[in-house]
């Protein structure tokens, strides 16, 4: 059976085999302007991973929670558990995760990588500051701030490495590796987030080295939460990738209906 994922934009990504369900990250969007995934088609997966603590991964949780059924359970570290308990969600429906911990979910085995976050750089810092785009979204980025100290990272990044049927996912929540971590190389596919840094596109090309997977989906590209976030150029990733790893495809998904089939 054929697996599939599907991307509801930024980080949030569902993924499909056997009739066993995982998502990842949930979040909708804050711009009216892009695909915005409902409570229903997010809270219809009972079990829903964390890869860290920002808001743009665990801040519609609470709400998603409310809309279901009841079933859901979320599998997260200490930090982002503590920052959704502080918004009321029960403790008893959090499962506390760790690094080399190992998950089964139906015909999913994960296991859970130490991460690490991408550091913003100073391009990218200054770019979003004077942004004119701040001003004209002014009462979106007081929201974003306030969450923002509320969903702290706190060095709690993980990356889910996934078995399933024969084939293994590394899904990265944020683009970075642990130097102290080893990670699965040749993967079958790679889960990508291009958002972060100015030379993102450049940027990413030493983790393709490194990790050398046979295919790559790309997510958290898109501009969810402006004025913080911004539109990256796939095209020039795509084009990177075609000149030095031309035999890796990069699927670019597009916020809609339709799924990613994986064979």
């Amino acid at each position: 059976m054929l697996m599939r994922i599907k991307w509801f934009g930024t980080a949030t990504i569902l993924i499909e085999q056997d009739g066993a369900r995982l998502l990842f990250d949930p979040f909708v969007t804050r711009n009216d302007k892009f695909f915005k995934p409902t409570l229903d088609e997010l809270s219809a997966t009972d079990n829903i991973l964390v890869t860290h603590g920002h808001f743009d991964h665990i801040v519609d949780i609470p709400a998603i929670l409310k809309n279901g059924d009841g079933r859901n359970r979320i599998y997260c570290t200490a930090k982002p558990r503590e920052t959704l308990m502080s918004k009321g969600v029960d403790a008893a429906r959090i499962h506390k995760i760790k690094p080399s911990e190992m998950l089964s979910f139906g015909s999913f085995e994960v296991r859970v990588l130490k991460g690490k976050h991408i550091t913003f750089d100073t391009g990218l810092i200054i770019k979003t500051l004077f942004s004119p785009r701040v001003f004209f979204k002014w009462s979106n980025l007081i929201y974003l701030l306030k969450e923002n100290r509320q969903c702290a990272e706190a060095g709690e990044t993980v990356i889910y490495d996934i078995g399933v049927s024969n084939k293994r996912i590394l899904l990265m929540g944020s683009l970075n590796l642990d130097d102290d971590t080893e990670y699965p190389t040749g993967v079958d596919l790679l889960i990508l987030p291009l958002q972060g840094r100015s030379d993102i596109s450049k940027y990413a090309m030493q983790f393709i080295e490194h990790l050398q997977p046979k295919k790559i989906v790309l997510d958290h590209f898109d501009d969810t939460f402006p004025p913080i976030s911004s539109t990256v150029n796939t095209g020039l990733f795509i084009s990177l990738m075609r000149q030095k790893y031309p035999d890796i495809p990069v699927i670019c998904p597009q916020t809609s209906t339709d799924y990613i089939e994986i064979d």
